[in-house]
């Protein structure tokens, strides 16, 4: 589940996605005159939450690391310029701004000519796309001029969008790279810790709860049903360990009428917004007692998950969901110059070409949480044909001080097939 949202906001205190200072801080002097290159505090993208430097993260070293990982992966000299220049890209257009007259108009020329250069588009055809609708109805091209924040929308929503296919890109290229031959044999590591409970909890807490949910469900079906069941087999003389089954709250989460297919629901709907989401959300579940329907929070709505109870703002929900993403700017980045902005953008879908006003589920585009629960199943699926090893680890303190832990040793004397660690790092 990509972030996209980090790319052009932040909420106060983080920072945007590493290599962003990475580049800044890395790119020799060459790169920064041709990428236009400055310092972080120059870029909307970066200075917006007010939070510029990690100490705790060299961003030079960083951008070491990832060339030097790059380059053992085999990428070309000629992929990590496009990937670098598209990065820079991205930081330039963050510092597109915009102004009112008779509807908007871009305000920063000097941003708007360096997204373009890097970008491989036309100037005047992105300021128009970015300030301007179009749209074809009955057979005719009709532009519509936006507002300001409308405006900041398109240019947010080309950002992220970039990102997104690059960031596919670079996945594919690794997993072509290392692929085996169909008889290969693999060892793999999955880390399932990541349970998020935040001050403010959103679309991405809520789907990296329910992959910690499916996961632990996982879990426990291994560790306390077939472990036991086998030990009992065995004639071994223990104690039942007792543990809690979460079906339940996967049920509320997926089942039919369950909170992902209520969300997918209104997402197909235009008129529907966060509000009649939530309204739908209480109306069908209310009564479940894994669901929580707060007194106070008119924004809110809460799952008792089998680690902790965890309250979601429902406000962005649908945006994200939907993943909107204009034809006008997806056909203007298709016939970008750059041959490496076109790839990454030739095999996109539209929305006009997947009609996703129809009633007919099968031509509409999939939501961002239908295509993570269908990867979310096919992981299930791949672990379920798999002899998995379970390492238990203690998560560390939000101070990472060096603590002194007590590990129950029955773990260890019950299930002595499974490794007990005690670091929160594997």
């Amino acid at each position: 589940l990509l972030e996209k949202n980090r790319v052009v906001r932040q909420n106060p205190g983080e920072r945007n996605y590493h290599i962003f200072y990475a580049i800044l801080a890395g790119t020799n002097n060459q790169q920064r005159e041709a990428f236009g290159l400055t310092h972080p505090e120059s870029y909307h993208y970066l200075r917006q939450s007010h939070c510029i430097a990690d100490k705790t993260i060299n961003d030079k070293d960083t951008f070491q690391d990832v060339l030097n990982a790059m380059q053992t992966m085999q990428f070309t000299e000629e992929n990590i310029s496009e990937i670098l220049r598209l990065l820079a890209g991205i930081l330039h257009a963050g510092n597109i701004e915009f102004m009112t007259a008779g509807g908007a108009q871009v305000a920063s020329k000097s941003a708007l000519c360096w997204t373009s250069e890097l970008l491989g588009l036309n100037s005047d055809q992105l300021a128009e796309v970015l300030t301007h609708r179009s749209m074809i109805l009955r057979g005719e091209e009709i532009s519509t001029p936006l507002t300001v924040e409308q405006a900041v929308d398109s240019r947010d929503s080309m950002a992220m969008a970039l990102y997104s296919q690059c960031f596919n890109w670079i996945i594919h290229k690794l997993n072509n790279r290392i692929r085996g031959k169909e008889d290969f044999k693999s060892i793999s590591i999955l880390d399932i810790f990541g349970f998020e409970n935040f001050e403010v909890n959103r679309f991405e807490q809520f789907n990296i709860n329910y992959a910690n949910e499916k996961l632990q469900e996982y879990f426990n079906k291994h560790i306390f049903s077939l472990e036991q069941l086998e030990y009992n087999k065995e004639g071994l003389v223990w104690v039942d360990v007792n543990w809690m089954d979460n079906g339940e709250c996967l049920d509320l989460i997926e089942k039919k009428l369950g909170l992902l297919a209520l969300m997918n629901e209104e997402s197909h709907f235009p008129k529907a917004t966060d509000d009649t989401l939530l309204e739908k959300l209480h109306s069908q579940h209310s009564k479940n007692p894994i669901y929580v329907k707060p007194r106070v929070a008119v924004h809110c709505f809460g799952v008792r998950h089998y680690a902790a109870e965890v309250v979601y703002d429902v406000r962005g929900m649908l945006e994200k969901n939907r993943d909107t993403f204009r034809d006008d700017i997806l056909n203007m980045l298709r016939e970008s110059r750059l041959d490496f902005v076109y790839d990454l953008f030739e095999h996109v879908l539209s929305r006009n070409k997947q009609d996703t006003l129809r009633s007919s589920t099968k031509h509409r585009r999939p939501t961002v949480s239908s295509q993570f629960k269908e990867s979310l199943h096919s992981l299930m699926a791949t672990l379920s044909t798999s002899n998995p090893y379970f390492i238990r680890c203690i998560k560390p303190n939000t101070h990472k001080d060096v603590t002194v832990l007590t590990i129950c040793v029955k773990l260890q004397t019950v299930l002595p097939l499974h490794k007990v660690s005690g670091s929160g790092d594997l």
